[in-house]
C-alpha cells in the first residue's frame, strides 16, 4: 500500500521500558532492514527506544493532540489515512482508539494484548470488555500466555483469530557466564518501578531474610526506574536493609545485570509471560517468583516449590532462605532454567511465529 518497503506502524499504549517494547525491537530486529517502522506512544513515553536496533529504518511519530475517545479515533483515522501503512500493529488497551481508526479505514491489523495494569488483575473493567467483544473478534489477537488466551475466549469472546504465541529471549546475549566467588550473595530483580511490580513485597521478604543466618550475608539489587522509586527508598529505610538495597535505575543492557545474581526475584502481583523471567531462565539463575500468569508452566518442574502466592513476604522470604541457603541447588536450578529457555524460547523460532503472522495479515 505505501510503495517501497512495507511499512509497518506500531502504536503502543506507551513506549516506556517493558515486555512489549522489547519483543517489539527484537521483532524489528529479526525483521530486519526490508522493513519500515513508525512507533507512535500513545502516553508519549519513549524510554525502549534506546534499545532500538542499528540498521533498521525505524521513526518515532508524536501523537497527534486530542482530548477523548471520538476525538482520539478521528485523529488517528486522519492520520492513518495519511500514512497508507502495509500493516498497522497495535498493543494494549491504551491503542484501542488506534484499531476502531485502522478497522474504519480496513487496513492490515494485528492487535496484542500483553497482560494488565493493578486495576485490571483480577476484574476487567464493562466497558473494555464490551469494546474488545465489539472489536476483537474479526482481527488476528495476539496473547503471550495460556491464562491470558483463557481471558480472551471467556470474556471477550475470542475464537479462531486468537493467537498464544511465546515471548522468546537471546540465548546468547542471555547466557551464564562463570565467576569468581563472593562473599556477599546477590538477590535482584529486573523491572519498572510499578506497582503491578509490587516490589514493596520484595523488600519486606528481604526485610525477614536478612535477619537469618542464610540471608546476612545477601545484598537485593533492583534494576529498573519509575515514579515509585522514592518511595520504595523510604520504605528500605523504615525496614533499616537501605544499606543492602540498590536501586540501580534503568539500564540500556540488561543482561550484565543478570550475570551479578545469585537468585532473580519475580514479585509481581500480575504478569503473563514475563520477559524478565525469561532472560533470568537464560542466564542461569536460580529464581524466586508469584504465581502469576504462566509463571509456574514457564519454569522446570524443580523450580516450582520457589513459586509462591503473590503479595505474600513470608512466603517469598522462606523461598528466598531456602535459595540462600543452597549454593548446589541454586547452581543445579540455574543449569535447569537455562535448558529450559534453550528448549522452548529461543527467540529467533519464537519471534519467526510473530512475523509469519504478519506477512499472513499483510498478504490478506
Amino acid at each position: 500500500m505505501s510503495g517501497g518497503p512495507p511499512k509497518l506502524i506500531h502504536v503502543f499504549s506507551t513506549f516506556g521500558a517493558g515486555g512489549p517494547q522489547v519483543r517489539a525491537v527484537q521483532l524489528m530486529k529479526q525483521l530486519g532492514p526490508g522493513y519500515r517502522h513508525l512507533v507512535m506512544a500513545m502516553d508519549r513515553r519513549t524510554e525502549a527506544s534506546a534499545q532500538l536496533p542499528d540498521g533498521v529504518a525505524v521513526e518515532l511519530v508524536e501523537r497527534p493532540p486530542t482530548r477523548g475517545f471520538p476525538a482520539t479515533v478521528r485523529a488517528q483515522r486522519r492520520w492513518l489515512r495519511g500514512q497508507r501503512p502495509d500493516l498497522v500493529l497495535t498493543y494494549n488497551w491504551g491503542a484501542i482508539e488506534s484499531v476502531v481508526a485502522a478497522r474504519l479505514l480496513r487496513l492490515p491489523l494485528v492487535h496484542h494484548e500483553d497482560g494488565f495494569g493493578p486495576e485490571e488483575a483480577t476484574r476487567r473493567f464493562r466497558r473494555r470488555n464490551w469494546l474488545r467483544r465489539l472489536l476483537l473478534p474479526s482481527i488476528p489477537v495476539v496473547v503471550p500466555s495460556s491464562v491470558l488466551a483463557g481471558i480472551a475466549r471467556r470474556e471477550w469472546h475470542l475464537g479462531g483469530r486468537l493467537h498464544f504465541l511465546v515471548n522468546g529471549t537471546d540465548l546468547e546475549r542471555f547466557r551464564p557466564v562463570p565467576g569468581a566467588p563472593r562473599d556477599e550473595l546477590m538477590v535482584g530483580t529486573v523491572g519498572g518501578l510499578r506497582l503491578e511490580k509490587d516490589h514493596r513485597t520484595l523488600l519486606d521478604a528481604f526485610a525477614a531474610v536478612t535477619r537469618s543466618p542464610a540471608g546476612a550475608r545477601a545484598r537485593l539489587r533492583i534494576v529498573g526506574d519509575g515514579a515509585l522509586r522514592a518511595g520504595l527508598q523510604a520504605h528500605a529505610e523504615a525496614l533499616g536493609i537501605a544499606p543492602k538495597v540498590e536501586f540501580v535505575g534503568a539500564v540500556v543492557d540488561t543482561a550484565p545485570e543478570y550475570r551479578r545474581l545469585d537468585v532473580f526475584v519475580l514479585s509481581s502481583r500480575t504478569e503473563q509471560m514475563p520477559i524478565a523471567l525469561l532472560e533470568a531462565m537464560a542466564s542461569g539463575c536460580a529464581v524466586a517468583a508469584t504465581d502469576v500468569g504462566d509463571v509456574r508452566a514457564m519454569l522446570p518442574d524443580c523450580q516450582r516449590r520457589y513459586v509462591v502466592p503473590k503479595e505474600d513476604p513470608e512466603s517469598l522470604a522462606a523461598a528466598l532462605r531456602t535459595l540462600l541457603g543452597d549454593a548446589e541447588q541454586r547452581q543445579r536450578l540455574g543449569q535447569e532454567n537455562r535448558r529450559r529457555a534453550e528448549r522452548d524460547y529461543e527467540s529467533t523460532r519464537c519471534l519467526e511465529r510473530f512475523a509469519a503472522l504478519y506477512r499472513a495479515a499483510m498478504a490478506r
